[in-house]
């Protein structure tokens, strides 16, 4: 498998998707063409961009083939405000707010991906892309299968042309075909619209991807030793969706260098959220 050194990819495939890599500090505008995204696109040709949270992270995707980026939403640690930020802790980057991450998206023209962590501040989350304006064609909300009860009739009422991607009820780690009937259940009660289905590709069986193609697309999602051969097995397998597959992170392969450089950030990090929730 391929290992991580600096300024490379962190391993997720050019064919499937990309993670954008350290590297530049500035956000420009896209200049590649080739790479927007528009409604009538099948979701299978995606190109998934799976973590652009930072102002670094959004850089580098601009600069790589992605037609999608994917970021994740929670309140900030110190603020009332929405920002990108994918763990509960503060992470390496300049992070960018929930507005400017859909107002350079927008602009970007590729598909938006938005995974919500925190679903009780989903309602903040839809006023900020109503006042940004990503057109619906080009918006993915990506919901636990809780909050899908929740929100998913808002969603529906507000976005009507967004994608719905609803991940699977609580389970024992396997998706069958009674939890898959379960996510297409929520996605009709919400008014049908588009629908992908979201699944973790270890846990993905034959028997659900024939429900979930009864009511919308497959996607996947996860690590592997080989994510090329993966994501062509899931094809082979039905999956009609986003395929996102990246490289199983090996410690063992980075530097002395990479290995003291990760481990002061974890340190500012952590000592940054001790600050941040004493005052």
């Amino acid at each position: 498998p391929k290992t991580k050194s600096a300024g490379e990819p962190t391993g997720y495939s050019q064919v499937d998707s990309f993670q954008a890599p350290r590297g530049a500090r500035t956000v420009e505008r896209a200049s590649a063409p080739g790479n927007t995204w528009s409604g009538d696109r099948p979701l299978s040709e995606a190109r998934n961009a799976h973590r652009t949270n930072t102002k670094e992270e959004f850089q580098s995707a601009l600069q790589s083939d992605a037609n999608w980026f994917e970021g994740d939403v929670r309140k900030e640690l110190n603020h009332d405000s929405l920002e990108m930020r994918h763990d509960t802790t503060h992470e390496s980057g300049d992070n960018l707010s929930l507005h400017e991450w859909l107002s350079m998206g927008k602009e970007s023209g590729r598909g938006l991906k938005l995974d919500i962590k925190e679903g009780e501040h989903m309602g903040a989350v839809l006023d900020e892309i109503e006042r940004v304006g990503v057109p619906q064609e080009r918006l993915m909300l990506n919901l636990g299968f809780g909050d899908v009860k929740t929100w998913g009739d808002e969603i529906r009422t507000r976005f009507p042309n967004a994608i719905l991607a609803i991940n699977p009820p609580p389970g024992d780690g396997t998706v069958r075909a009674a939890d898959a009937r379960q996510m297409v259940d929520e996605a009709r009660r919400a008014g049908g619209g588009p629908t992908t289905f979201v699944v973790h590709h270890d846990a993905l069986s034959d028997e659900a991807i024939e429900v979930f193609k009864t009511a919308g697309t497959v996607s996947v999602w996860g690590n592997a030793e080989d994510p090329t051969k993966v994501a062509a097995e899931m094809r082979a397998r039905g999956v009609d969706g986003m395929v996102d597959i990246g490289s199983n992170y090996n410690w063992g392969s980075l530097s002395r260098a990479d290995g003291v450089r990760d481990g002061l950030d974890a340190g500012k990090n952590w000592a940054r959220t001790r600050w941040d929730r004493l005052f």
